[in-house]
């Protein structure tokens, strides 16, 4: 008797646990033989059913054990070994800081910008004008002078 994939992939498992009786175990082993894509699922499981297997030698467990544990359990007590890690401090928002920093900020401005402006203005209460003409044009005046001085003949 011959069956098909869609057959024999539901039976692997069971095969392999050696629950199936020689009449179902028969067809499928043929299957197995006969089918590369059938015979890689029944390797998979295979290898997963090794990681199931008893352990050869049990570890031993100490006397009382299960008692301790189970005294510490109805204690309340949350069995940790290591003592917990300091809580986290909150971290407060940045907006609030963002505010503040802000009106410092423009504070400072207005009073740099109240100080350049009050060293702009003139130092005196009146409006007169300058007793003495403005050095520019005093310049050109000294300059015509020096250049004529030079042009004269000489003796």
């Amino acid at each position: 008797m011959k069956i098909s994939c869609d057959d024999a992939r539901p039976l692997v498992p069971s095969y392999l646990d050696g629950e199936l009786s020689e009449a179902q175990a028969s067809p499928l082993r043929a299957h197995l033989l006969d089918c590369p894509a059938c015979r890689e699922v029944a390797k998979e499981g295979k290898s997963l059913r090794r990681w199931f297997e008893a352990v050869p030698d049990p570890i031993p467990v100490p006397a009382g054990f299960a008692a301790r544990v189970a005294r510490r359990a109805f204690a309340g007590d949350p069995g940790l070994l290591v003592p917990e890690p300091p809580a986290i401090r909150q971290r407060r928002p940045l907006l609030p800081f963002l505010l503040v920093a802000s009106a410092v900020a423009a504070a400072v401005l207005l009073v740099l910008a109240v100080a350049i402006q009050r060293e702009s203005l003139p130092r005196t209460n009146g409006l007169d004008a300058l007793p003495s003409r403005p050095p520019w044009l005093d310049a050109p005046a000294s300059n015509a002078q020096s250049a004529a001085a030079p042009s004269s003949p000489s003796r």
